[in-house]
């Protein structure tokens, strides 16, 4: 299978698990929050979101990895890719039960850190416990599915977690039939995630006989890869740290009702990024295949027509979601909650930042990013410190703006200057004919539909003005996009092996 067409399998694949997993995320907010109530249902969002941030522990790991393995592998080493996986699963070993140990020490002193009742008290550290355990079995098999993807194999990897994400609505099911109590309810759905790991082992095992299971420690190779994984870490503790420290900055200054109004937010927009964002992993195995072999043409495909794609899939998730954002609030949580409509739109708009990840792949498949870890040093400061002084007086909409601060630092360093002095890119030739048009449709679509009520079911509004925005986007997209454009896009679906694009300087 060709290239261009496993990273359309892997981008198929991947956008039907989230979808799923989107769907998912969206209706067990409001159900979740009828069974334990908004103040109780917080409690998830808090225990996630501390533990979610000490996924910083992977120091780097999980794209210097997928990049090292698919360099290797295009290289045809197999004993340097042998030696890292065994080192690698040493390494998450470890940081696995110091992430263990760490949420048992939390869980001990959650009375004193966390605004909380204390009869949530109970709940909060029977949670930590559950995600004690299920985070040491998620980092010691963390490189398993690494070692698959760089492969270019993402699109199976995406498949056989489709298993997982639907016995979560079966879950979710017998929760409310049975009135399961809120720490069983977890514990099933974090462990339900382990049942693809005999799949990916004897995935492995038909694609690298050779590879061993036995954590190792080979000094030469760790060696080797720890550099560029300082560098990953250096900005990645930073980029991480503005999107999972908002939800602590939350609990710490608010209470648990505030992080429910987080979570509803955060279900909407994480639709629209599991929708649009599927690129990032799909796109990396190839992009350093591509420079490991320094095919320059493929480059410039990856970063102008690859973004191009990108943006059209951004703006078609965030405006779609914009056009029916009243309607969507009103079905899904009540109309009690339409206070929230401004920062959902604020929120959405920041999505559209993303529409840079083919060209990000790239960067992150070569070997010097220190200056994007300077500017994300800085974008990050800066929009968590705005962060934590506006949470007070706007409560989750402090935690949207600081976000909103620190994209538009990072677009900024990247489109005027990153991009143009270092990488040697058109930013203007992105942003003008890879962006912006397809953003102009998508607001100008959203716009219009926003302008429209109608005195009628909500439900019936918004799957009015959904189709309507569908078909609109659609054939505006469609009447936009060039000969070469149409011919790369029947290429990819009709799964040929190689696809030859003319790149217009």
């Amino acid at each position: 299978m060709g290239s261009e067409k496993k990273i359309a399998s892997g981008v198929f694949w991947t956008t039907l698990v989230n979808i799923v997993n989107g769907v998912y995320g969206f209706i067990s907010v409001p159900i979740l929050l009828a069974c334990y109530g908004k103040s109780d249902y917080g409690l998830i969002a808090l225990a996630m979101s501390v533990n979610v941030y000490l996924r910083l522990m992977d120091l780097g790991f999980n794209s210097t990895n997928v990049r090292f393995f698919s360099n290797w592998l295009a290289k045809n080493d197999t004993g340097k890719v042998r030696q890292l996986f065994q080192t690698s699963m040493a390494f998450y070993g470890t940081l696995g039960i110091i992430n263990s140990l760490t949420l048992c020490v939390i869980s001990v002193y959650a009375d004193r850190i966390f605004n909380l009742a204390p009869e949530q008290i109970v709940i909060v550290k029977n949670l930590f416990y559950i995600l004690a355990i299920s985070a040491f079995i998620s980092w010691f098999t963390s490189c398993f599915e690494q070692l698959v993807k760089a492969h270019e194999q993402v699109g199976w990897t995406q498949k056989i977690l489709l298993l997982p994400k639907l016995s979560q609505f079966v879950i979710l099911a017998l929760t409310v039939m049975f009135k399961l109590r809120i720490e069983v309810y977890y514990a099933l759905t974090a462990f339900s995630m382990f049942m693809v790991i005999p799949f990916l082992v004897n995935r492995i095992r038909n694609l690298c006989p050779y590879i061993s299971f036995r954590p190792s420690v080979f000094k030469k190779v760790f060696m080797e890869v720890l550099p560029y994984t300082l560098n990953i870490f250096s900005f990645g503790i930073f980029q991480f740290s503005i999107l999972n420290l908002r939800p602590v900055f939350l609990g710490i200054q608010c209470t648990p009702s505030e992080m429910s109004d987080y979570r509803i937010l955060e279900g909407i927009i994480r639709i629209v990024l599991m929708l649009g964002g599927a690129f990032m992993s799909v796109l990396l195995p190839t992009a350093s295949r591509i420079v490991a072999v320094n095919d320059t043409e493929g480059q410039h495909r990856m970063i102008y027509q690859g973004t191009r794609f990108v943006s059209i899939a951004i703006c078609f998730c965030c405006f779609g979601m914009i056009s029916v954002a009243p309607e969507l609030i009103t079905v899904y949580v009540g109309r009690e909650y339409l206070y929230l409509i401004g920062w959902l739109d604020l929120w959405l708009l920041t999505t559209l930042c993303t529409h840079n990840q083919a060209i990000s792949v790239i960067i992150l498949a070569g070997a010097d990013i220190r200056a994007i870890t300077y500017c994300t040093i800085v974008s990050s400061i800066i929009g968590l410190l705005i962060c934590w002084f506006t949470i007070p007086a706007y409560q989750v909409g402090g935690t949207v703006i600081g976000y909103a601060v620190y994209c538009i630092i990072q677009l900024g360093f990247y489109y005027f200057y990153y991009w143009p002095h270092v990488l040697q890119i058109d930013s203007l030739r992105v942003f003008f004919k890879s962006f912006l048009p397809y953003m102009a449709i998508g607001l100008l679509v959203a716009t219009s539909l926003r302008l429209v009520h109608f005195d009628i079911s909500p439900w019936l509004v918004g799957m009015f003005k959904g189709f309507v925005f569908l078909f609109a986007y659609a054939l505006l997209i469609v009447w936009s996009l060039s000969k070469e454009d149409i011919l790369f896009l029947k290429n990819l679906v009709a799964g040929r092996r190689h696809v030859h694009v003319t790149v217009n300087h």
